[in-house]
């Protein structure tokens, strides 16, 4: 398919390539979409990846998986000390009921 079209154009102080793509088949669109929401992404940042994925060249950036994200969690969040002995119910404020007061 033809109607590919790059251009430069200035973006918060950076050159930033534009790439937009014409004539995309419905199904292709629609799996795009449905795959950025799954990952909750745009579609802008969905096919930056799934091109970088596609090319030869540098590996597209992985997502930790869950073990990952719990492994950092352990090591540099709940390593935190405890600055305020509060439980939470009484810094947010709730009362018997459930209910900010």
């Amino acid at each position: 398919m033809s109607g590919v079209s790059v251009s430069l154009s200035q973006s918060r102080g950076q050159e930033m390539n534009t790439l937009v793509l014409r004539q995309v088949p419905d199904a292709l669109y629609r799996r795009l979409k449905a795959v950025a929401a799954s990952h909750r992404r745009s579609m802008n940042q969905e096919a930056i990846l799934a091109l970088e994925a596609g090319l030869p060249g540098e590996p597209a950036p992985q997502r930790p998986t869950v073990e990952q994200s719990r492994r950092w969690l352990e090591q540099q969040v709940w390593t935190l000390p405890v600055l305020d002995g509060r439980s939470a119910e009484e810094i947010l404020g709730y009362g018997d009921e459930g209910l900010c007061g």
